[in-house]
């Protein structure tokens, strides 16, 4: 022990003036100093200040990426999240955003290796002075390591800021020996928040600007550089002035880094910010019926199909990209229409019903429906719980309180702050219409476009799903009036204008008729169904005989659904979804193939591979001529029947094939339609179906249904980008024997018989 201390006496015991002597001692002194400091380094990255990610989790940070939902002409249509964020490549970002980065965040990047020293002494020195502002010590490099395994450094227990920051340059070390300068901000730039859940700058361009991060603007990008450091704070939604005055300060750097010109800097720092904003709410934007609707299917998918270790596929973090069928111009150009049309009849709708309950009029009248919906509510099961009377009960629901309801004269949001009482916002509810709204490529099934329903916030049944089923009135009989066809009927076959007769049905069953025709009348066929007359159509549903036989023809058109085999089935009395009735009009507009619907093209995961592919499904389901024919006289409906408005209104001068349908009480209102390219459907009513139009003027398929489909048809065929068609329907591949459509040389003076079932 002595003779160490004597060692070390004589190390420290030295000439001074001996200069070799000195310079030895200094650098023995120096690199011991750096030695310990490459030691401590060393000791940091092997844990000795906690645990530190490797090199396999810096090349693949644990990042949730949102699942992508495209359309077909690739826009994003939405994302399902924990954390909103899409993944992009260096390739796909603006200069002015990387440009603006740089110059705002980290000005010697490209210069360092992820410690700027330089830096660093001049934010230390400066920290000290009164007055000065040294700037921030941390480079881009180093941002990126806390962003990327910020939570790594929570759990590794109660360190203090010191050690923190001594970690996160062992890792910009790592990352800079690890990724190019390009790869490290296109890292940067993904991992970062933006404030509405919107993670990374795909998702802020999309949310601030609704862009795509290359076609950014100087002043957008800076913008949205200047909102890194406090994204709330400089939120150029709630803070527009303190957001202006942060984003003039990244033009200026910009100016300074000689990214942008000064007399740039300058004019652009005079513009007001002009914002495209979407919510990433998933009950905003384009498509959210079917985008809930995908959601659903695409969980069902990663139940049943596992990634290649063996575990599940999570729909929120593991960035899935999925391809739908959905156009988004004609999605928008349907949501339009629909909106367009609802105003206007929902108060058309008011005023016919002012001062009165329609579920207590009718024959669907259900006069206690508005107590048994206060009693199904939530509202009222909460204060049940509590202890209340039904007394109070009643007395709270009927006193008014501040409330948000939904209205199409509201907000962006279709919204309104109003007073009203709860028990008064269920009345109000259940008289809100509702709307379903599908359209379909008629040769290949896509969906192109999907309305569930008025407002997703407000109303989550979705009336297009397999599983939501109205009553379909009129729309059924294009099936009867097939089957006929089958049956040995031609469209010039006359049917007698009297009540029908059908073995074992009441003798009493004689549905009102149109007034078209004197009793005794003969009528063509095809014009009985251009008239829609129910009496016709009933005549020919018994003259067929058993139901059925128009039960299985349903079914030869994939429609699934419950059908009693009654005589009324033919005048659509039963309950069948959108869904299946469009995908069984595509048996007609498509030559007898029916073509099934359906929204997803392909699922990949994040890094672009293939994990599933869908295509189109085809069956045959009835001959072509008897399609062909059936078109032909539903053209009659459009040019001279019950949709004869169409095409004057819309200005629609494309082959049209279609039947309109109105339900007891003017309850339901349909409206199917199509050409050879596209099968379009509309149901509109209520909820409840106790609660129904007033009347017949307001009720109907043609007024309450089919000028949604008009609107629709007329945006989507004036658009060329959507490349719909006016061809002709095609001939069947016989087309030797057609039938004869000329009626006017056929006595319908006398009575003759019609063709008896086989």
């Amino acid at each position: 022990m002595a003779k160490s201390k004597s060692a070390i006496g004589r190390f420290f015991k030295f000439n001074p003036n001996n200069f070799w002597e000195v310079f030895f001692r200094v650098q023995i002194i120096l690199w011991s100093f750096i030695l310990l400091i490459a030691l401590f380094f060393i000791g940091v990255n092997y844990g000795m200040l906690g645990k530190m990610p490797d090199l396999d989790a810096i090349q693949n940070p644990n990042s949730a990426v949102s699942t992508s939902i495209y359309s077909a002409d690739y826009e994003v249509l939405g994302s399902y999240y924990n954390e909103n964020r899409i993944e992009i490549s260096y390739d796909e970002l603006s200069p002015y955003l990387v440009n603006a980065l740089v110059a705002t965040e980290d000005k010697r990047f490209y210069e360092h290796s992820g410690i700027d020293l330089k830096s660093l002494f001049r934010a230390i020195t400066l920290a000290f002075v009164p007055g000065q502002d040294g700037g921030g010590g941390s480079t881009l490099t180093q941002q990126l390591a806390k962003n990327l395994f910020h939570s790594d450094f929570e759990r590794a227990g109660a360190f203090t800021r010191l050690s923190q920051k001594l970690k996160e340059w062992v890792l910009a070390a790592k990352i800079e020996r690890t990724f190019t300068k390009e790869e490290i901000i296109n890292l940067y730039l993904n991992t970062i928040g933006f404030h509405y859940n919107s993670y990374g700058i795909k998702t802020a361009a999309f949310t601030y600007f609704y862009k795509t991060p290359k076609e950014l603007k100087p002043e957008e990008a800076a913008m949205l550089i200047g909102m890194l450091n406090a994204p709330a704070r400089f939120n150029p939604r709630m803070h527009e002035e303190r957001a202006t005055e942060r984003r003039n300060l990244v033009l200026r750097r910009m100016a300074e880094a000689n990214a942008i010109t000064q007399h740039q800097c300058d004019s652009l720092s005079k513009l007001k910010i002009k914002l495209n904003f979407h919510n990433p709410d998933y009950r905003e934007g384009v498509g959210t019926y079917i985008r809930e609707y995908i959601r659903q299917e695409l969980k069902n998918w990663c139940d049943k199909n596992l990634k290649p270790d063996g575990s599940k596929w999570d729909v929120y973090e593991d960035g899935l990209k999925v391809f739908t069928t959905i156009d988004s111009r004609m999605q928008k150009y349907a949501e339009s229409a629909v909106a367009e049309h609802l105003t206007n009849l929902q108060d058309a709708y008011f005023k016919e019903w002012h001062g009165r309950d329609p579920w207590k009029i009718g024959s669907r009248a259900k006069p206690d429906l508005l107590d048994k919906m206060m009693k199904q509510s939530d509202r009222y099961q909460d204060l049940k719980a509590q202890g209340k009377t039904d007394a109070e009960i009643k007395k709270i629901f009927e006193t008014k309180i501040k409330m948000e309801v939904f209205s199409w004269h509201g907000d962006k949001s279709q919204s309104v702050d109003t007073v009203i009482s709860p028990l008064d916002s269920l009345r109000y509810y259940l008289q809100i219409i509702q709307v379903g709204f599908l359209a379909v490529d008629a040769k290949t099934g896509e969906v192109k476009a999907w309305i569930g329903g008025p407002n997703i916030r407000y109303f989550q049944l979705d009336h297009v799903k397999k599983s939501t089923k109205r009553q379909v009135g009129s729309t059924m009989k294009p099936f009867l009036y097939a089957l006929a066809l089958e049956r040995n009927y031609e469209p010039c076959t006359l049917i007698p204008y009297i009540a029908p007769e059908c073995p074992g049905i009441d003798a009493s069953w004689n549905p009102d008729g149109t007034d078209k025709w004197k009793e005794g009348e003969m009528v063509p066929m095809k014009d009985g169904l251009a008239a829609s007359d129910n009496r016709i159509t009933a005549r020919i549903m018994c003259d067929i005989g058993d139901p059925n036989q128009l039960v299985e023809f349903a079914r030869h058109c994939q429609i699934e659904s419950n059908l009693d085999a009654v005589p009324s089935l033919c005048l659509g009395t039963c309950d069948i979804s959108l869904y299946e009735m469009v995908g069984a009009y595509t048996c007609f507009a498509n030559l007898g193939t029916y073509s099934k619907p359906y929204f997803i093209k392909r699922i990949e995961d994040k890094d672009g591979n293939v994990l599933a592919q869908f295509g189109t499904t085809q069956k045959e389901a009835i001959p072509e001529k008897t399609a062909y024919t059936l078109t032909e006289m539903l053209k009659g409906v459009i040019n001279k029947g019950t949709a004869a408005s169409l095409r004057p209104h819309f200005g629609l001068d494309m082959p049209l094939a279609g039947k309109t349908g109105t339900t007891q009480s003017n309850a339901d209102a349909w409206f199917m339609c199509y050409n050879p390219d596209i099968v379009v459907g509309a149901w509109v009513g209520f909820e409840q179906p106790s609660v129904h139009f007033a009347s017949n003027h307001s009720g109907a398929g043609a007024t309450a249904a089919m000028p949604i489909v008009g609107a629709f048809l007329r945006k989507s065929f004036n658009d060329r980008a959507v490349q719909l068609k006016h061809d002709e329907f095609s001939l069947p591949s016989d087309s030797s024997a057609l039938f004869n459509f000329n009626c006017s040389a056929i006595d319908t003076s006398k009575k003759e018989e019609t063709p008896s079932s086989p």
